[in-house]
């Protein structure tokens, strides 16, 4: 599955103090991109204004690209890297290009709207920064998702973009950049089907077989492979003791104890050892009402997925 690189132009908006550490912050950038097309991200989308950005005083990205003084390398790379522009264009999966031109759907960084950072959550790739603040040196960065559900009500939450701003981020997210080409799936049948091969370390119900074939909106779709993977990272890291629910990126919490009592039945379910768990704990997916609900009750290395689909009522 071809992946691209996302231009974050939030962090164009500092200017460098001088035209020296302009051509600094540029000469990284560039081994930064180099570093992720080594790593198989095929070019990068870019706003409509990237060209005509500024990087210092009387310093704007036309005069680097003809300044002698830059290596010829950086500025033949540059010229030559594929650039889709607008963000949004050619995006094959026409629900994930709704959500990213849909105006109602924001992600913001301290208050400020992140369109590079938006394109980037929703076709789980890489984000590139300049490194022209502190805050872009990060592997990974995290962001808040606002956005009117289909029943009309507002949701908010925490967001983490892979993210780098220089070529040691890159090779960090290596394995991820990797792992994420192989992965992409068709439909919930393939899922299903490579379900040992992409989630070693989760187990599921066979109550969830029937919801994960089921899966065809490929906007839900990717939505139940972001938290399986969510999940199964954790689960690895999971060595002793209880499982530490911050360190999921995505919010995870019990059913209130009226809804235990009201469907106790539903979220009671049966687990491949012939053993009934309940089954609490769940993410929420949105937009929409779906949840995911998952046991830890196996113990440290194995989470097991129990019912994934509309919210039990």
């Amino acid at each position: 599955m071809d992946l691209e690189m996302v231009f974050n132009e939030l962090s164009a908006r500092t200017l460098a103090p001088d035209i020296s550490t302009a051509r600094q912050w540029m000469a990284e950038l560039i081994r930064t991109m180099v570093a992720a097309k080594g790593c198989g991200l095929k070019g990068i989308r870019i706003q409509a204004d990237f060209h005509v950005m500024v990087l210092a005083e009387n310093y704007p990205l036309s005069r680097w690209r003809n300044d002698n003084e830059v290596n010829r390398e950086e500025r033949t790379f540059l010229r030559t890297l594929a650039t889709k522009t607008p963000l949004s264009v050619d995006i094959p999966d026409i629900q994930i290009k709704i959500k990213v031109e849909d105006p109602g759907c924001e992600l913001s960084l301290h208050g400020i709207q992140a369109e590079g950072f938006k394109v980037s959550y929703y076709l789980e790739t890489l984000a590139i920064s300049l490194n022209s603040e502190s805050l872009w040196n990060s592997s990974c960065i995290k962001l808040e998702l606002i956005q009117i559900d289909e029943n009309g009500e507002l949701i908010e939450e925490s967001v983490e973009v892979i993210h780098a701003s220089q070529k040691n981020h890159v090779l960090e997210h290596a394995n991820w950049i990797q792992k994420r080409q192989q992965t992409g799936v068709a439909d919930g049948l393939e899922l299903w089907n490579r379900r040992a091969e992409l989630f070693s370390s989760l187990e599921f119900s066979d109550r969830v077989s029937q919801q994960i074939e089921s899966l065809v909106d490929p906007k839900m779709l990717r939505q139940v492979v972001r938290k399986l993977f969510e999940l199964d990272e954790l689960s690895k890291s999971w060595i002793d003791g209880a499982l530490n629910l911050a360190n999921l990126p995505s919010k995870a919490s019990p059913e209130s104890e009226s809804r235990l009592k009201e469907f106790r039945e539903q979220l009671n379910i049966q687990c491949l050892d012939g053993k009934k768990r309940i089954f609490s704990l769940h993410i929420r997916m949105t937009p929409g009402a779906w949840r995911l609900h998952f046991c830890t009750e196996l113990g440290p290395g194995k989470i097991i997925i129990g019912y994934i689909g509309i919210k039990i009522e």
